[in-house]
């Protein structure tokens, strides 16, 4: 299937942050890329961002103990996927902070945003009514 300049897909899942979400979200990736023009690399990039930033909201956005629900939200249309992830965790803009380079010091973390970074042509961070919500877009043409 090709997409044409005014066709987009759009789908949307809800998750709890909670470990043994990830087969839900494999399932819906691969569901939602399925109808796109893509490469496997460029699915397997998708797999790989996506898993990462579930891993760090269900490991970071909340409190011990406490649990909240995750948003996915995945438009494509003829040039690009963008890929948002919404919570009502604690605010935090991962892109606030310095990511370290693949040589240097990474006993504070952040090697996650930096494969985030690599495999995805734009990032950005918002907080929305007490919600963070950061989206990615990755361009079909890389």
């Amino acid at each position: 299937m090709s997409l044409n300049s005014s066709t987009t897909v759009s789908r949307h899942l809800q998750l709890h942050s909670a470990d043994g979400q990830c087969e839900r979200l494999y399932d819906f990736l691969a569901e939602a890329l399925a109808q796109l023009p893509v490469t496997e690399a460029f699915r397997h990039d998708l797999k790989l961002v996506a898993e990462e930033l579930l891993a760090n909201i269900i490991n970071h956005a909340y409190d011990e103990d406490a649990q909240g629900g995750i948003d996915i939200e995945l438009i494509a249309d003829a040039h690009a996927v963008r890929l948002t992830f919404s919570d009502p965790g604690k605010a935090f803009d991962p892109l606030d902070r310095k990511t370290p380079n693949a040589q240097g010091d990474l006993s504070e973390g952040g090697m996650g945003l930096l494969l985030v970074k690599s495999l995805t042509d734009e990032q950005s961070y918002n907080r929305v009514g007490g919600r963070n919500v950061f989206t990615v877009i990755k361009h079909y043409n890389h």
